[in-house]
């Protein structure tokens, strides 16, 4: 049996980055859509496990897929009520902080001359943010209908969660009989990860709720949100999510109030992430510190904000693939934690 040259060694290769290069530029040029179809399977995992339970308990299928869908469904309803009313009533009250912000730029003027920053008109800065509304505008029918897509594509994965997975286990027994334990284990390594995630980042949004609530920082649980969310991001998700809280503590009330926010969060933060999380999961990510920063940059390009949210997940299944195959196990321990 002769073997055709142009698929083998170096053309080989080739054609395979070829093939690579193609599908992620198609991914990039179908972010609007992908990312939100990605975002809707990292859900479906996370209250998959929830139905799974369910069905561990001894409920029926439909009586824990009802139970699972109206989990679902609050949820939804307490984010678009209490998140997006919270978000709107901060955009509504920007031009009322005006006299406050004016203050506290006069009071620390002297202190950005002497850094040789020239101290900002406020009117200016309103008159930038007022311009920018109807970017706002169309960047938020933007996010309504990524949300829609999300909403439904969530409901129909758990309507078929049962069928998908006995499905994908027979595509596996039947083509690659040998890699079925291993691809189970995988799998179900990388999904306790995401559950595991959500519950640390919700200790985390919770506790910046209250900690920003005490303070007397407004719209404290729409901050809680913003922390949580952003906690699937790495070492800058934290900053991300502090800065803003912060920035309006300090306009609203007083210096004193944004140095607590800074401590008051990072208390929160030490305990969700040094203390709890290493205790849940017993391990770290699996993952290269270098790793997790390029796949932040490398998934926001793909993705978009989406690909931010996701990056770890996404690496995650990356590597777990790569393992299934001795052709690419060399990419999922180039993409591990290094050993010594």
């Amino acid at each position: 049996m002769t073997h055709d040259p142009l698929f083998s060694g170096p053309a080989r290769t080739l054609l395979l980055a070829a093939a690579v290069v193609v599908v992620l530029a198609g991914m990039k040029a179908a972010s609007p859509i992908l990312g939100p179809l990605f975002f809707a399977v990292f859900l479906a995992v996370i209250f998959g496990m929830l139905l799974h339970w369910l069905r561990t308990k001894g409920y029926s299928r439909r009586v824990a897929l009802l139970v699972t869908l109206a989990v679902f469904i609050a949820i939804i309803a307490v984010f678009t009520l209490v998140i997006a009313g919270s978000l709107l009533r901060l955009l509504a009250s920007l031009p009322l902080y005006r006299g406050e912000l004016e203050r506290n730029l006069e009071m620390a003027g002297p202190i950005l001359s002497g850094m040789g920053i020239e101290t900002p008109e406020v009117s200016g800065i309103l008159r930038s943010l007022q311009g920018s509304l109807p970017s706002v505008a169309g960047s938020l029918l933007d996010m309504a209908v990524a949300f829609g897509i999300i909403i439904l594509t969530t409901l129909f994965l758990l309507f078929e969660a049962g069928g998908f997975s006995a499905n994908l286990r027979k595509i596996i027994a039947e083509y690659r009989p040998g890699d079925l334990d291993r691809f189970t284990q995988l799998a179900k390594k990388n999904m306790d990860y995401l559950v595991i995630r959500t519950i640390v980042n919700l200790v985390m949004g919770i506790g910046t709720a209250i900690i920003l609530w005490l303070i007397g920082v407004d719209y404290a649980v729409f901050w809680g949100f913003l922390a949580f969310l952003l906690g699937f991001v790495p070492y800058v998700g934290f900053w991300l999510a502090i800065i803003p809280p912060m920035l309006l503590a300090w306009v609203e009330i007083s210096p004193v109030a944004a140095l607590l926010v800074l401590v008051g969060e990072g208390a929160v933060n030490l305990l969700a992430e040094y203390l709890l999380f290493p205790h849940m999961a017993g391990r770290g990510l699996d993952l290269s510190t270098t790793v997790v920063f390029i796949s932040l940059i490398f998934w926001g390009w793909i993705l978009g904000g989406f690909g931010v949210l996701l990056a770890v997940p996404l690496t995650l299944t990356v590597r777990m693939l790569c393992e299934l195959f001795e052709g690419t196990r060399w990419i999922a321990v180039l993409l591990g934690p290094g050993t010594e």
